[in-house]
């Protein structure tokens, strides 16, 4: 299949699914609403993508199907000496976005670097794994902890802010700035995330196994937090008072107004701030860079900031949007993620497999659902307890 064309569908084949799932946003909803008024038989190809009966029956056809070979294997099996009829184009082109539709209910379509090979379904718990939730703790000034969850709504506290809690964010409403200084601490357990908006109306996003640091009430003249794991912000524009993000590295992040992602989780490669609007300037104690839109710092050694010019903002926002995306990913990376959402232990038996993902998997899937997608590329999972032993 063309390129052009293995996109195309790998976007429909995604529409679909948020369709199914009913987690499309308004704009892709209105994409989605467009492509079925273009045509009638864009209507009959979603109407086929939504039977439930046919997809099942594709699935034990299609099931351990690449997504990019799918039109392929599709035509050469059944259609060996193809014509180019409009009505068989048709039909191709559903076969091969319901094989894209299959592993992306699956939870991923991956590139695969290797012959696939028959492989046994995932040995699991009879208790899955759930995905991880909406939760938290947070830790007062005076040292007392408060559990926070998604279902809750409540007035927590009072010191020098109204800290409330609303629908799965903790927010708290400015005073005026120099009240009494306090520190609360924010912190996401593995398989947790959590929202929170700062005395300044900045936003925060807590990715799992994470923590955030920050007075109750900032200052008149600087806004300072300190931050370990994954986090993104959307930080108020306040030029008067700049806004600063430390890390456990001493690295810091200086902000005026803007919006960015910074990961400092300790088990991986250094230190990386990925600036999506507006500026930063990124300092290590030894040197300092400054950041445009869609660029990226690394911090891998005490002595050097290295810039990636365009970074792969889709990959590294994912998590904020429920989803884990990889891009030529290996095994480590893709199971350190999981370990943390999941709340899992990974043990390797033997050699590391040398296999590369490259796709996207949704959040709210079952463990179990994840790795039999991730198995379609010839690497093996036990699962005993919480520990995910990875066979070659």
């Amino acid at each position: 299949m063309e390129n052009k064309d293995t996109i195309f569908l790998q976007r429909i084949a995604y529409l679909v699914y948020g369709y199914q799932q009913q987690s499309l946003t308004e704009t892709e909803q209105a994409e989605l609403e467009a492509w079925l008024q273009a045509a009638q038989e864009n209507r009959v190809f979603f109407d086929q993508l939504t039977d439930t009966a046919i997809l099942q029956r594709r699935l034990q056809q299609y099931r351990h199907f690449d997504a990019n070979a799918g039109w392929e294997i599709f035509r050469d099996r059944h259609y060996p000496a193809a014509a180019k009829g409009r009505l068989r184009y048709i039909y191709y082109k559903w076969a091969a976005a319901a094989a894209i539709l299959l592993l992306l209910g699956a939870g991923i379509y991956l590139s695969r670097r290797s012959t696939t090979r028959p492989v046994p379904p995932v040995a699991i718990n009879t208790a899955p794994i759930l995905p991880g939730s909406t939760k938290a703790v947070l830790t007062l000034a005076d040292g007392s902890t408060v559990p926070l969850d998604s279902n809750a709504s409540q007035v927590i506290a009072q010191q020098g802010s109204v800290v409330k809690l609303n629908n799965g964010q903790l927010q708290y409403s400015a005073t005026q700035p120099g009240s009494a200084y306090s520190l609360n601490t924010l912190t996401t357990p593995r398989g947790g995330q959590f929202r929170l908006t700062l005395p300044d109306g900045t936003r925060v996003w807590l990715n799992a196994a994470s923590a955030i640091t920050y007075p109750t009430a900032f200052s008149h003249d600087k806004r300072e937090v300190s931050v370990k794991g994954e986090a993104y912000f959307e930080v108020a524009g306040e030029p008067q008072r700049p806004f600063r993000v430390n890390t456990d590295h001493r690295t810091t992040i200086d902000v005026l107004g803007t919006s960015f992602n910074v990961n400092a989780y300790p088990d991986e490669q250094g230190i990386a701030t990925t600036l999506i609007r507006g500026a930063v300037k990124v300092n290590n104690g030894h040197a300092s860079r400054v950041l445009l839109p869609g660029q990226q710092a690394r911090i891998t050694n005490p002595d050097q900031i290295g810039i990636i010019t365009h970074a792969d903002t889709t990959a590294i926002l994912a998590w904020k949007r429920e989803a884990f995306y990889f891009h030529d990913a290996d095994i480590p990376t893709v199971m350190r993620q999981l370990a943390r959402w999941y709340d899992v232990n990974i043990v390797y038996a033997g050699n590391i497999p040398a296999r590369r993902f490259q796709g996207e998997i949704q959040r709210r899937l079952p463990l179990s659902d994840v790795l039999e997608g991730l198995e379609t590329t010839g690497v093996h999972f036990r699962v005993q307890g919480r520990n995910i032993i990875v066979e070659p």
